[in-house]
């Protein structure tokens, strides 16, 4: 549990503060409802579960836009396999009258969106900027239509050519198979870059890192407890505020979309921003749940962010109610499950783990939160809701609290055939997304 650190609502920007509304690598890319060369309301969001092309190329009369659908389309053998599948984006009402662009193939569509409301969703293009002016972008998304690629070469046939390569080099995902007991949780790459998960750990090794307790019940009161043959971690409390900002504006944009998604919860509040450390002197945190106590009992999701996955042996995370498996998350990548969870972080072997580990939940939470203070002991600060809640600042502070000094990136479908009895598009028994021919 937090011992009095000040919580951050993940609300709107604050003044201030410019949020690039730009997608990045690793941000949900936005669902939309558009007519395309098969459909007149093709649902994007139903496309998940296979490597997508999301192409910008604005307009075929745009010499940049030209070459790129048509390099996209040269390489429709690509896009035949189940694995991919390519979409481009007209902005130009003329592009319609194009058969090239109007036939159906396997892998292929076209969204009309002369309107520019999905241009503007993806930050592509205002109302009123011309077609010459437009400036091509392609978005490369995962299964789970998250973003993973951004290609914005300034010469269309090159940048096509260049995520064909990237293509070749995705993991497969492979046939169908059967399931296998696993924890509910959620598994997820590029919420943090490489750059910022290294400014974290230079802030631990430069901080003033401290052996890390857990909460506990005694007398009715929640206090802390050190016992080595629990938990052997050490944290580093973030005091650095660009670098809690940066964190907490991934965790808004990576992060919570993900979670409504997934478990249908809408976070506000986050609770500490600390860096954990374990290393192969005796680092570990044996089986635990994370809500057992009056003053954690506000906690709805833990979050665990891997800052160097790469650099150490064992340290894994193990849920043991749903078996022996273990889960770790890429180099700035997260898993994040329940706090009602049973799990723990099993021994490091070989090495130093650093971790960014918050805690999150809702406005619901934040009045039980704030309620059972009462039930905390000596050494926990006590909770108070701070109303109003000014954005991306520092809230709930704990009453005591001394402020703080200047802060120094499938499973397919039945293939639909054409409306009118006409033959399906696209190889026998090839995944199509599932509105393609309604």
């Amino acid at each position: 549990m937090s011992t009095g650190k000040s919580t951050l609502t993940l609300g709107q920007a604050s003044t201030p503060r410019v949020v690039d509304p730009r997608l990045q690598v690793g941000d949900p890319a936005p669902w939309f409802t558009c007519a395309s060369n098969v459909n007149p309301t093709f649902d994007f969001s139903t496309t998940a579960g296979r490597y997508l092309v999301l192409s910008f190329f604005g307009s075929a009369a745009n010499p940049v836009g030209k070459g790129l659908i048509e390099t996209f389309i040269a390489a429709q053998d690509v896009f035949a396999d189940p694995e991919f599948y390519f979409f481009g984006v007209s902005v130009d009402a003329a592009d319609r009258n194009l058969a090239g662009l109007t036939q159906v193939r396997p892998g292929i569509d076209i969204f009309w969106d002369a309107e520019r409301k999905v241009a503007a969703r993806y930050q592509f293009a205002l109302a009123d900027t011309p077609v010459q002016a437009l400036q091509p972008v392609t978005f490369l998304l995962d299964t789970a239509l998250r973003v993973i690629g951004i290609f914005a070469t300034q010469d269309g046939r090159v940048q096509a050519e260049s995520v064909l390569q990237v293509l070749k080099r995705l993991p497969k995902l492979g046939a169908p198979r059967p399931g296998q007991m696993q924890a509910p949780v959620l598994l997820l790459p590029n919420v943090f870059e490489r750059d910022l998960c290294q400014r974290m750990i230079e802030g631990y090794r430069n901080g003033n890192p401290a052996e890390s307790g857990f909460m506990v019940e005694r007398d009715g009161k929640t206090v802390q407890q050190h016992d080595h043959r629990h938990k052997r971690r050490s944290d580093w409390n973030i005091n650095d505020r660009t670098l809690i900002e940066a964190a907490q504006e991934r965790i808004r944009r990576r992060l919570v979309p993900e979670i409504k998604k997934a478990f249908a919860f809408d976070v506000t509040r986050m609770e500490r921003h600390i860096v954990a450390s374990y290393d192969q002197s005796g680092g570990y945190f044996r089986p635990h749940r994370d809500n057992t106590t009056k003053g954690t009992a506000h906690r709805r999701f833990a979050v665990t962010i891997n800052l160097n996955a790469e650099e150490y042996v064992g340290g894994d995370l193990m849920f043991p109610e749903f078996g022996r498996a273990t889960y770790r998350a890429p180099t700035g990548g997260a898993v994040v499950f329940s706090c009602s969870l049973l799990h723990e972080a099993l021994p490091i072997l070989r090495g130093q783990r650093f971790a960014y580990l918050p805690f999150l939940y809702d406005e619901a939470a934040a009045a039980i939160r704030q309620a059972n203070n009462p039930h905390l002991g000596d050494g926990v600060q006590v909770y108070q809701m701070a109303t109003p809640r000014p954005a991306l600042a520092p809230q709930d502070k704990p009453r005591g609290d001394k402020p703080r000094g200047k802060p120094q990136g499938k499973q397919g479908r039945r293939p639909p055939g054409k409306t009118g009895g006409g033959k399906a598009g696209g190889k026998s028994g090839r995944p199509q997304p599932g509105n393609r021919g309604r």
